[in-house]
């Protein structure tokens, strides 16, 4: 073959490789790796620190007929972990756990988590929710008989910052709702003017607004 068309043939083959990247070697195609194609799912856990204050207000036990509105003072400060799974290093599916020291209480969060980030960069912006129930007591006041914990839910957006190859640093702001389960007894006349002692049984909304600051491996 001619030295002419030799150098044809090799400027053709690296035409084609430069427009298709995907060449044949050996007889099967291969593909860079991308972010695009990774579908593999990687184990993450992240920990956290925080504290919240309550938001509005919400109603008291009926006492001699009146019920009362007070505003949530409570302060929550909170400890939690989330240990679960991501996929494309975006969607993070999960569960939490954790403590939660109320002014008036101590509860036991058990959450399932959802989460996704906003982009792949190693700082990156993502949102988050947790959602289920929290376990542990919080003490009667004056108008509030004791109560339990009940249905929970979090919505959180943070910022994650890179500190080494699997360490990153966390910062969330989130808004909560916890629903805390109570009751309380009431005097009523029956039909025959005798006084029943009846139990009323009810939920107290509350909601908070807060802010944690955590690790998150990788």
């Amino acid at each position: 073959m001619k030295p002419v068309k030799l150098i044809l043939i090799s400027l053709l083959m690296i035409s084609v490789n430069h427009a298709f990247p995907q060449v044949i070697i050996g007889g099967e195609p291969q593909t860079p790796p991308t972010q695009e194609t990774d579908h593999t799912l990687k184990y993450f856990n992240k920990t956290e620190a925080g504290v919240s204050f309550g938001l509005g207000y919400f109603k008291t036990d009926i006492y001699e007929g009146i019920q009362r509105k007070l505003k949530n003072d409570e302060l929550v400060v909170t400890l939690q972990t989330v240990n679960g799974f991501k996929f494309m290093d975006r969607l993070g599916i999960g569960a939490s756990v954790g403590m939660e020291k109320w002014r008036n209480g101590l509860f036991w969060p058990v959450y399932g988590y959802l989460g996704y980030d906003f982009s792949r960069t190693e700082n990156r912006i993502y949102a988050s929710v947790y959602l289920g129930y929290t376990f542990g007591t919080r003490d009667s006041t004056t108008y509030v008989n004791k109560g339990k914990g009940a249905f929970a839910l979090s919505i959180a957006i943070g910022y994650r910052m890179k500190l080494s190859k699997s360490v990153y640093l966390v910062y969330e702001a989130f808004y909560k709702y916890q629903s805390l389960e109570s009751s309380y007894q009431v005097w009523t006349k029956a039909n025959d003017s005798t006084l029943v002692k009846t139990t009323v049984d009810y939920k107290v909304p509350l909601h908070f607004a807060g802010f944690k600051i955590g690790v998150s491996f990788p």
